[in-house]
């Protein structure tokens, strides 16, 4: 039985794509191992928080806002250093694009900014933006979170789905590798461990529509005077992120099934010649 030159080109092609998809070289989704990110908060920002009486905060688990807010009771991926500004988080998830990353998930992240006046009667009102499950997009050098408005004092909230916060001033992922994937090594199963880190090329700006959401649900002004404008116009900082992952299983199943049928054809030719 004779194969074609043709023939043996396209397995050849085909066991080519899956050892170098195996390596993490041409992009086979990956499955995370670890992850992290920071979102480093300017002083523009931490001024901007403060001139509206507004504290950022990371409780230990979700709260309990029943038949509304869902993770009620989990271990928040989101931890704030209020003496550094800066929000750290774990992430839980990743896609990527070719050999770089393209999003990062941190589910069970959730952070609480919080303002709390005294009214005339010295009676408190406290009020809260809650930001959950944050997506940094990095094709789009965009965050996004799930976005609730509580009024703690009456018990009110509002959901309004997934938002964009912070977008990048420039696009693009500088610094560590780029945000591409690079091998890091090998772990005990063979597979090849990637690794890929960078930051937001700009500075981080808040939504021009998301921010007039936040500000009333803080019970603050949308319109244009100073504080509003601060909020809108403040560098709220910068956004870093470090990554480890191997391929998924079935690149190595691509590669095991050109190798096999490598080894068919070329049995079978041998046989026939």
């Amino acid at each position: 039985m004779k194969f074609t030159f043709k023939s043996l080109v396209a397995v050849a092609a085909f066991v080519a794509v899956g050892a170098s998809n195996a390596q993490g070289n041409v992009g086979f989704p990956q499955i995370l191992l670890s992850g992290s990110g920071n979102l480093i908060f300017s002083n523009d920002a931490l001024s901007a928080l403060a001139a509206s009486g507004s504290t950022l905060r990371t409780p230990f688990t979700t709260p309990n806002v029943p038949g509304v807010l869902p993770g009620a009771g989990l271990v928040n991926a989101a931890t704030y250093n209020r003496p550094t500004g800066v929000l750290g988080m774990g992430f839980s998830s990743l896609t990527n694009s070719g050999d770089s990353v393209a999003s990062l998930q941190s589910a069970r992240s959730f952070v609480d900014i919080r303002r709390t006046i005294v009214n005339d009667d010295d009676t408190l009102t406290s009020r809260s933006i809650y930001l959950t499950n944050l997506d940094w997009n990095l094709s789009n050098s965009t965050i996004y979170a799930n976005l609730y408005s509580h009024n703690r004092t009456t018990g009110d909230l509002v959901t309004f789905g997934k938002l964009a916060i912070f977008t990048a001033t420039i696009p693009g992922i500088v610094g560590g590798t780029q945000g591409n994937f690079v091998v890091d090594g090998v772990n005990d199963q063979g597979q090849p461990v990637l690794r890929a880190s960078g930051s937001l090329a700009g500075a981080l700006r808040i939504n021009a529509d998301t921010v007039n959401i936040m500000l009333a649900g803080l019970g603050l002004s949308t319109g244009t005077d100073p504080l509003p404008m601060l909020w809108r116009e403040a560098n709220w900082g910068s956004a870093s992120f470090s990554v480890t992952s191997v391929p998924e299983p079935s690149s190595y199943a691509l590669l095991g099934a050109g190798l096999l049928v490598a080894g068919l054809m070329t049995r079978r030719r041998a046989q026939a010649a």
